[in-house]
């Protein structure tokens, strides 16, 4: 049996796929203290520039989001955790970091680092093995079976979305018809969750995903939950004026609801935000371009005041 090669350990991390960090628990504000090639490829980041600062800064300025909550109520008992957050490359572009941050701690029980393994779900299609047993029939069906349902909310995942997407996209660039995207998150969920609890949250969720995936009622439209209080749909053929009255639409459905959220800087009420994007498609163009500039118009929603379609 040969010795360890602590040369071979580095080339086995630094071939990794995945993004892979280590985090300093104990030092001030948790800074990086390394990363892999695959982590810097993923976030546009060079390792100089990540170190010595916290990994906050993937978010931007785009906190609101349960996951948040999750991770740093996980790191604060040192447990492991999985998430699903919206992150920001240094380019400004977004994508769905998935990611599984674990504590290594010393002999006598003190956490001493964080790993964190790292990977763009946007680049991962969930298959069903079961579902791929089965024939799909009608104008939605998807080149590969992702997982079809979320188990919270009933509504789509987002690969599956992906999937319906890319199939309306060619349809919608061949008839030369425009296709909205609506990115919806609702507003101060952690704080929510903070205040009355996971149970509540989820049943918030459930409540929210109902009322906004009724608003787009035609059987062409899809509506998907991204993670914790994170939606996204697609509407064939609307206007980006009509896709902004349905937006505007959700959010005031969304306040009707009356869920008291004594926390919330927004109103006394849940509400959502929500991003809008027409577009016909070209060819220069790609459905994930729409994602992403639906995405952004939320991030302005938000900074807008929230509570409102933009």
């Amino acid at each position: 049996m040969t010795g360890f090669d602590p040369d071979l350990y580095r080339r086995l991390v630094e071939s990794s796929p995945e993004g892979l960090v280590l985090i300093d628990a104990q030092g001030k504000d948790h800074p990086v203290i390394y990363v892999n090639p695959a982590f810097e490829s993923l976030t546009g980041y060079s390792a100089a520039e990540l170190m010595g600062r916290n990994l906050r800064l993937l978010q931007a300025d785009d906190r609101e989001q349960d996951g948040r909550h999750r991770l740093r109520d996980a790191l604060s008992r040192g447990e492991t955790c999985r998430v699903l957050l919206r992150n920001y490359r240094k380019d400004g572009s977004v994508f769905w970091n998935e990611m599984t941050v674990m504590p290594l701690r010393h002999p006598d029980g003190c956490v001493t680092h964080f790993v964190g393994h790292h990977r763009d779900a946007g680049e991962r299609l969930r298959i069903d093995p079961k579902g791929a047993k089965d024939s799909l029939s009608g104008a939605h069906q998807p080149t590969a079976i992702a997982v079809r349902d979320d188990r919270l909310t009933g509504l789509y995942t987002l690969p599956y979305l992906e999937e319906l997407l890319k199939r309306d996209w060619a349809i919608a660039q061949r008839e030369q018809r425009n296709i909205a995207v609506f990115a919806i998150d609702i507003d101060a969920l952690d704080l929510y969750n903070t205040t009355f609890g996971r149970a509540a949250g989820d049943s918030t969720i459930r409540r929210v995903a109902h009322v906004v995936s009724a608003c787009l009622r035609r059987s062409s439209d899809v509506t998907a939950r991204i993670d914790g209080g994170s939606l996204i749909a697609f509407a064939p053929g609307l206007s980006t004026e009509q896709a902004l009255r349905i937006g505007q639409l959700m959010a005031e459905r969304v306040r009707d609801l009356r869920i008291h959220h004594p926390r919330s800087a927004v109103l006394r009420y849940i509400s959502i935000s929500v991003g809008v994007c027409a577009t016909t498609p070209v060819a220069a163009d790609s459905p994930s371009d729409l994602l992403q500039k639906a995405q952004q118009q939320l991030q302005f929603a938000k900074k807008s005041g929230r509570n409102q379609a933009a």
